[in-house]
């Protein structure tokens, strides 16, 4: 059997598209050397073509519908090899939504956390600046009460005399403390503030270690409300600070 022979069989089918795998590529191949074949194929089509508008239009030719039909009854009567397995366009289709609607929702998922972060973002930012405003709002009752507290604090026969001024609210434990001529103290001490209560210890009010121009202040430290001040006092301690004063007071508070 030549080429042409072996070729036959299969061209009808491949003429009408339904000829797949190991045999079409055999026919195409063929088909780049042959132009008998390639003629053969052509006349095929024609015949497909005209028995395709046979229903609705003129008869066809009777030779173009025998010859094709000779041609598709030569085709070998054989089990179709198995094919690959094919995805449906309307499956692949479905997979496609369907990952289109994943990306979507992964999408709005990450923007939802974003949105939530952002928030809270400006949640704390918010509750940062009432934090700030309310400070603020203690600050300028204390210093404007009628009823505030002020005390000078001073060291005798030291010039320039340091000074400190303290002007505390015992109502809402606000206290802002300014100090000036202070002198400069080693790295391993620091100035402490204490309050001192009408009865009862010392309670610490704040660090405080003065600028190259002896300034130094405490402002809002954390005190307890309500407790009424005798005086305040200002010792030099340890750079950490101490729970109870560790030295004799070098400024005392008189009130002013």
């Amino acid at each position: 059997m030549n080429a042409h022979e072996q070729i036959a069989d299969d061209l009808a089918l491949y003429a009408l598209g339904t000829l797949e795998g190991a045999e079409r590529t055999a026919v195409e191949k063929h088909l780049r050397e042959c132009s008998a074949c390639r003629s053969e194929l052509e006349r095929l089509r024609g015949d497909a073509a005209v028995l395709a508008f046979s229903a609705s239009g003129a008869r066809p030719p009777a030779r173009s519908r025998e010859r094709l039909l000779a041609a598709v009854a030569r085709e070998a009567r054989r089990p179709p090899a198995p094919a690959a397995r094919k995805w449906p366009w309307w499956g692949a289709l479905q997979w496609a939504a369907a990952a289109a609607v994943l990306a979507v929702f992964f999408l709005f998922v990450r923007q939802n956390d974003d949105l939530k972060q952002r928030v809270n973002q400006l949640a704390t930012s918010s509750a940062s600046q009432q934090q700030q405003l309310l400070q603020a709002k203690q600050l300028i009752t204390a210093l404007s009460a009628a009823d505030a507290d002020h005390f000078v604090l001073v060291a005798s026969k030291t010039p320039p005399q340091p000074q400190g001024r303290a002007i505390y609210l015992a109502k809402s434990g606000t206290l802002v403390f300014l100090a000036s001529n202070m002198p400069a103290l080693p790295p391993e001490k620091i100035y402490e503030l204490w309050l001192i209560p009408t009865s009862g210890a010392p309670i610490p009010a704040g660090l405080f270690r003065p600028n190259a121009e002896g300034s130094g202040s405490v402002v809002k430290p954390p005190l307890p409300v309500g407790v009424e001040a005798k005086t305040f006092a200002i010792t030099v301690e340890p750079k950490e600070g101490s729970s109870a004063p560790t030295s004799q007071p070098i400024m005392l508070g008189t009130r002013g």
